[in-house]
């Protein structure tokens, strides 16, 4: 896997009804007729013959995550979503020619992405639940695992629970601010 910009996305027209958390996915050539989850890209790999995409749409209580594989042509061909996330992708890992691994800000878990260009069959439940529409029962060729971190909390210096002192300049006691 190594970095692309091949793709961007831009606004679908105001009309739309899914206008506010979709839009128009644009290749170097210009627009395509493929339209995806998210108002912003948060990651995208190039993966062999395809191009792995990571789109999410951060609304007031949380922000929703997609996973596209697209093929040389900009067309999906899987898709899968993760659960409700606090904030973006980042600590991006390649850890081999067609794994990732990624956090997202606001959690220590770590997410295990592997793409299997051949693709295979899987129908447990836990594979269908992430899986949208017609790719619900096609061939699998993402592949998602979760491991669970430590509990996040704001570092010391943003956490409002943590006591602050004013420095000691005079040689006096401190004071709190």
């Amino acid at each position: 896997m190594r970095a692309s910009s091949s793709y961007s996305l831009q606004m679908l027209p105001q009309r739309h009804p899914l206008a506010t958390y979709r839009r128009q996915l644009v290749a170097e050539g210009g627009s395509l007729s493929v339209v995806v989850n998210g108002d912003e890209i948060g990651l995208q790999l190039r993966c062999g013959e395809y191009t792995v995409l990571a789109t999410s749409y951060d609304y007031f209580d949380g922000c929703n995550h997609w996973i596209y594989l697209l093929d040389r042509e900009g067309m999906p061909v899987d898709q899968l979503s993760t659960p409700d996330q606090p904030g973006v992708i980042q600590d991006v890992a390649i850890v081999s020619p067609n794994e990732v691994a990624f956090g997202y800000f606001g959690t220590h878990d770590r997410w295990n992405l592997t793409v299997r260009e051949h693709g295979f069959w899987s129908y447990t439940p836990a594979t269908l639940l992430k899986r949208f529409n017609c790719f619900f029962l096609a061939k699998r060729r993402l592949e998602i695992t979760c491991t669970k971190g430590k509990p996040w909390s704001l570092p010391a210096a943003l956490n409002p629970s943590v006591e602050r002192v004013a420095p000691n300049l005079s040689g006096t006691a401190r004071t709190k601010e």
